[in-house]
């Protein structure tokens, strides 16, 4: 068995990557147990760690969506927003843009339905389509389109 060596840099990289990574097929299922939520969301955890010490502010940007994520599908409201806020704070502050917007208004969303406030659920819905509909690239547009087709805000 040979041991790989890496800097520590290649080490966060490797497990921020890893970690992200492995939430989808969680998040993908149509009813997760709560244990594979709870799984996703020490993962979701470990990765925006790891990104916290050697990403770039997309990068954290994202992380914070994905906690945000799990909270949301939790329906816990309190932090799925605190998360969903803070990705999209990054994101506008940054002028990231595109595809990383309209998941930022994605999460805020979801977090929105968890909290189970209406309103603000339709707003950011919409946003998130005006989002997509901007969006230069038509795989992203498509991704993104079937994430927000699965919220119902009613």
């Amino acid at each position: 068995m040979s041991i790989e060596k890496m800097t520590l840099d290649e080490f966060h990289k490797k497990m921020a990557i890893t970690t992200n990574n492995g939430i989808w097929p969680t998040l993908d299922k149509e009813k997760p147990s709560k244990e594979e939520l709870e799984e996703a969301l020490h993962m979701a955890h470990t990765s925006l760690y790891h990104w916290s010490k050697i990403g770039q502010p997309i990068n954290i940007a994202r992380a914070e969506y994905m906690v945000s994520r799990v909270y949301s599908a939790f329906s816990w409201a309190e932090p799925a927003l605190h998360h969903a806020r803070r990705c999209l704070k990054i994101t506008e502050e940054t002028g990231i843009g595109d595809f990383d917007l309209a998941f930022a208004y994605e999460a805020m969303t979801r977090a929105y339905l968890a909290a189970g406030v209406k309103k603000e659920c339709k707003k950011y819905q919409l946003l998130t389509q005006k989002a997509i509909n901007a969006m230069k690239g038509e795989e992203d547009r498509k991704i993104c389109q079937t994430e927000l087709d699965k919220i119902e805000c009613d």
